[in-house]
């Protein structure tokens, strides 16, 4: 969703993003017609786009000579910090990112601790109020309602702490909100936004500046951290082969105590019982018709099976156990009762009488004429 609508506002903001990205010759703009040409606008749109880039700094504008860029590290303030979030995934535009929340989390953790000691009792129920609002609109109307609220809160705290230049900084934070940055403003919200709108509302109603002191920074990190992750992730580190343990090393991983304690047991178990008691104890289950099983599992019965003369099993194919019977081709069913190999498929093929593809032609009455009754 664009913040800033028109032609103008577009141009300007495609020229921005050629600074940012160092995609300029020689740091230099072409000339105004061949500039309309490539946005397909008239030469007066550009011409007022560069006024625009020239009164945040970007550019400079000199008679008879092209416009030029300026480098971004002399550009780059905190209105125009939107220069340097063109790509989301540089390193830079998330460490300027951070220090502007870290800045906007200075201010108004300071002027609130400042309105408890000096504001008045209607200053202070202001304060409140626009904080229960911003803990409702977080759940009801998350975006741009709670960072029009949040600067509310800070401008609010500063008139009611007596700081003008405080007035001045939090200008040029709101400022600093528009272009790319603007995108944070659909971001802001959530639970986290909640707790410490809720935090800051019953410290005021207090006056507890160790609340404030302690517990709000805290939660307007938290809050913070989450919508720039949202808006721009961390680059995750990728481990390397070393860290990640091998297939050698989790075969020689020592066995956990339990499992030591276990078989140290039954290894001593044996040795008491001896051989003799291992050949007795299968020599049980044979003769009850037990399988042998390890100590402290159920013996499952076994029944002896009996053959029938033919050679099959005298309790028949039960179905339950094994399945359904599996249908075999005709190959295959000599091939399992004495019949391989099997007759070569050609001697008991019929020869055949019309071309292959084609079925027997019919005959019809108007070619073969049947027997009349005359005849």
């Amino acid at each position: 969703m664009r913040v800033r609508v028109g032609l103008v506002a577009y141009v300007e903001e495609q020229l921005e993003r050629a600074i940012a990205l160092g995609m300029l010759p020689r740091g230099q703009f072409g000339s105004e017609e061949k500039l309309a040409r490539e946005f397909g606008c008239c030469r007066g749109t550009v011409r007022e786009a560069m006024r625009r880039l020239a009164a945040r700094g970007l550019v400079v504008q000199r008679a008879g000579r092209k416009t030029r860029a300026v480098a971004l590290d002399e550009s780059l303030t905190l209105e125009n910090l939107g220069l340097a979030l063109h790509d989301t995934r540089s390193e830079e535009g998330r460490r300027l990112l951070e220090g502007f929340f870290s800045l906007k989390r200075q201010v108004l953790v300071e002027l609130l601790v400042d309105c408890c000691a000096s504001a008045s009792e209607a200053q202070v129920s202001q304060l409140e109020s626009i904080c229960f609002s911003l803990w409702d609109a977080a759940h009801w109307e998350p975006g741009a309602r709670c960072a029009q609220l949040e600067f509310e809160l800070l401008r609010l705290a500063a008139h009611a702490a007596a700081r003008p230049g405080h007035l001045l900084l939090i200008q040029s934070l709101q400022r600093a909100m528009r272009g790319n940055v603007a995108r944070l403003w659909f971001l802001m919200g959530g639970e986290s936004l909640r707790q410490w709108a809720v935090c800051a509302m019953h410290a005021l109603g207090d006056r507890d500046v160790r609340a404030l002191t302690q517990q709000l920074p805290a939660l307007l990190k938290a809050c913070d951290e989450r919508t720039l992750d949202a808006f721009a992730p961390a680059p995750r580190e990728q481990a390397s082969p070393e860290d990640s343990p091998s297939q050698e090393n989790l075969l020689e991983a020592p066995a956990p105590a339990a499992a030591r304690d276990e078989a140290q047991e039954a290894r001593s178990c044996v040795e008491e019982q001896g051989h003799d008691g291992l050949a007795s104890t299968v020599e049980d289950a044979k003769v009850l018709g037990v399988a042998p099983h390890p100590h402290g599992v159920e013996a499952i019965p076994m029944e002896p099976a009996s053959l029938a003369p033919g050679g099959k099993c005298a309790g028949g194919y039960d179905e339950q156990v094994l399945g359904p019977p599996v249908r075999l081709s005709g190959k295959w069913r000599r091939f399992f009762h004495g019949g391989w190999p099997p007759a070569r498929a050609s001697a008991h093929r019929l020869p055949r009488t019309q071309p292959r593809g084609r079925g027997p032609r019919r005959l019809t009455a108007s070619r073969h004429p049947g027997p009349t009754p005359d005849g």
